[in-house]
């Protein structure tokens, strides 16, 4: 493994303006050009909401979802949204109006959906810990227009946790009303994933249960009536850039459906997870045509309904999270950049060691990929590993400059806290030429809302 922030450093520059959907350069002078969102300048949504923010775009969203939903249009499919990338209720509520469905795992993602009144029908519980409480909520959740309490399906993980779930199931249900549907994800020993920290599908990861004693659950649950075998999934990581990985798991998968309906266990689902990748830097993902067009090709032939679970490559690069320069300063001939967006409010550099370009919104003069100088782009926070990018060719920039961190959409808010006492950052949706506020900036007051004083 390479030492820590080395894909962070001496990067060549990218200007993600030039290939980021509806963000673009826009001239406002002989030399002078800004970045633009959707015909928004990005440095009046700056002005009127302050830094550090979270600005993201409807159209972008709306047309990676489509992109997906389309490519799928041969098959029987619901895609369900991975809320842990994103928990923002406007932009749920926007995939839902899109009609999408949701992949969550925790109880708290369960009450945010039911708060915008999402149907049962519509959700898929997966997750590796899910507590008993948890899976009693979702038995009874109840969305708008639910005849019947419960979710679509849940993705069980280990033996302990089907049998809690049989327990629990056994005990709402009194005799009324439909099993829950429940699938088994399998593990498939695929290696994928564009960092160890989201590879999911090799053996020796927490996640799944290893096909053979999926098949042992399957076969001994046949008639057990507080469930119904409804599908089998799996997810074998995130961040992938190549369709090779997905298409061994959807074969194994494809083996194991076959397998099983020998057996007298016929399956109306097929979940193959997410996790194709966005660009960040240089990164070459497959498209999302692509990517759709390959899974519906090996999913037609086997007669079932598909579930698909994106996050990242819907929302990523819908966004970015804008700062401010605060100081620059050098240090034995070294250069930072320090500005007011830090790791608490976008943990992936120091989590994953995560590259995201950095460009001025303002610029004037040659681009910054013709200069020589370089500087390494930190936060405020009191800690070594508070820093985005190292040797950065950022160019000329002064106090008060505005920057733009792009592809922050996925896992960038959601993964924010109030390390260091710092309040967490605004977020703003840009739709059809208006920005308008879908989370506020929090307040000192919200930080001490909930301490308790003996």
């Amino acid at each position: 493994m390479s030492a820590p922030g080395e894909a962070r450093r001496g990067l060549p520059y990218v200007d993600p303006a030039n290939h980021t959907p509806y963000f673009s350069w826009k001239k406002t002078g002989r030399s002078a050009r800004e970045v633009y969102c959707e015909g928004v300048p990005l440095s009046e949504i700056a002005g009127r909401f302050e830094t550090p923010t979270y600005l993201y775009s409807r159209r972008a969203i709306t047309d990676a979802f489509q992109e997906i939903d389309r490519g799928l249009h041969r098959v029987p499919h619901l895609l369900c949204f991975a809320v842990k990338a994103n928990g923002n209720l406007s932009l749920l509520k926007l995939l839902a109006g899109l009609g999408s469905g949701f992949d969550i795992v925790s109880g708290g993602e369960l009450e945010h959906l039911g708060h915008i009144g999402i149907p049962g029908k519509r959700i898929v519980f997966s997750g590796v810990g899910k507590t008993r409480e948890e899976i009693r909520e979702a038995l009874r959740y109840r969305g708008s227009r639910s005849v019947e309490p419960g979710i679509l399906q849940f993705n069980v993980e280990s033996p302990a946790e089907l049998e809690i779930l049989i327990e629990e199931s056994s005990r709402c249900a009194s005799g009324h009303g439909t099993p829950p549907g429940v699938s088994i994800r399998v593990n498939p020993d695929v290696k994928a994933g564009g960092h160890p920290h989201i590879a999911t599908g090799l053996q020796h990861h927490k996640f799944g249960v290893a096909w053979p004693e999926a098949r042992r659950l399957y076969l001994a649950h046949r008639k057990t009536k507080a469930i119904r075998w409804q599908g089998i999934s799996a997810h074998i990581g995130s961040q992938i850039v190549d369709l090779a990985p997905f298409r061994r798991a959807l074969h194994l998968l494809a083996g194991y459906l076959f397998d099983l309906r020998k057996q007298g266990v016929a399956l109306k689902i097929l979940d193959v997870g997410g996790g194709l990748g966005v660009r960040y830097t240089d990164e070459r993902p497959a498209p999302r045509a692509a990517y759709a067009k390959m899974i519906a090709e090996v999913v037609r032939p086997l007669g079932v309904q598909l579930l698909l679970e994106p996050g990242r490559s819907i929302i990523a690069e819908s966004c970015v999270l804008l700062s401010r320069v605060i100081y620059a300063k050098q240090n034995s001939g070294k250069s930072f950049v320090i500005i007011d967006a830090a790791m608490n409010d976008l943990m992936r550099p120091v989590l994953y060691d995560a590259p995201h370009p950095i460009t001025c919104v303002v610029q004037s003069g040659p681009m910054p990929a013709s200069t020589t100088k370089r500087a390494d782009i930190v936060g405020p926070v009191c800690e070594t590993g508070d820093s985005f990018l190292f040797d950065w060719p950022l160019g000329n920039v002064s106090q008060g400059d505005l920057l733009a961190i792009w592809v922050t959409g996925a896992y960038g808010f959601a993964q924010s806290s109030n390390y260091n006492g710092r309040c967490r950052a605004a977020e703003v949706l840009v739709d059809r030429g208006t920005a308008k506020l879908i989370r506020r900036r929090e307040t000192r007051k919200d930080l001490l809302r909930s301490d308790v004083l003996g």
